[in-house]
């Protein structure tokens, strides 16, 4: 079975993985990467790229498993994400369809970051009908990718360029949250990544 990582709202890349590989896990007990697709999210706005990071709360000389990561709401990162993506995506053509549950997810102030993540991947699962059957691994399998990098890359033609609200004309920037996908071009977005 196809183990991943943990994702805030996860780029195309892992979307289009999860999509060829709907019965999976997720590895809980892997050591948690910082600055990774973990926390990260990259969405594109008038002022170009921009990075959705989740603070997370540190424990001083331990290394704690993915379980174990509790998200710091001493700021409120919540009303900062919400105001980007508003931003970046308000005069898309699907902000609207998706903007409540957007909030909702954000309202809710999970302790966890791996339910933060999991309760993002149900609704994506339900927002584009992908059917995935996920399931979280019993112990460590070490079989993630540790590369902070890996899902961020642009290197990586994932999906057909489709119209981004501040994309410049051919200029399109692949791969980044489903975030921009989704808001562009809706439950559309499966086709640009899946196989006839």
């Amino acid at each position: 079975m196809p183990i991943f990582s943990s994702a805030y709202f996860p780029s195309l890349a892992y979307v289009r993985a999860v999509l060829h590989n709907p019965n999976f896990e997720i590895d809980l007990h892997e050591h948690f990467i910082k600055q990774s697709i973990r926390t990260r999210a990259e969405v594109l706005t008038a002022n170009g790229l921009v990075q959705l990071n989740i603070p997370i709360v540190h424990v001083s000389g331990q290394k704690l498993t993915m379980a174990a990561i509790q998200i710091d709401y001493t700021k409120n990162w919540q009303a900062e994400h919400w105001r980007t993506i508003e931003s970046a995506y308000g005069a898309a053509p699907h902000f609207e369809h998706y903007a409540h549950d957007i909030q909702g997810i954000f309202a809710k102030k999970h302790r966890f970051l791996h339910e933060l993540n999991t309760e993002i991947l149900h609704w994506l699962d339900q927002a584009l009908a992908l059917k995935l059957n996920i399931s979280f691994s019993a112990e460590f399998t070490g079989q993630t990718n540790v590369n902070k990098k890996a899902w961020l890359e642009r290197d990586v033609q994932i999906s057909k360029a489709y119209k981004q609200v501040f994309g410049e004309p051919g200029g399109f920037i692949p791969n980044l949250s489903i975030l921009d996908g989704l808001m562009n071009e809706g439950p559309m977005i499966r086709t640009y990544f899946l196989p006839r």
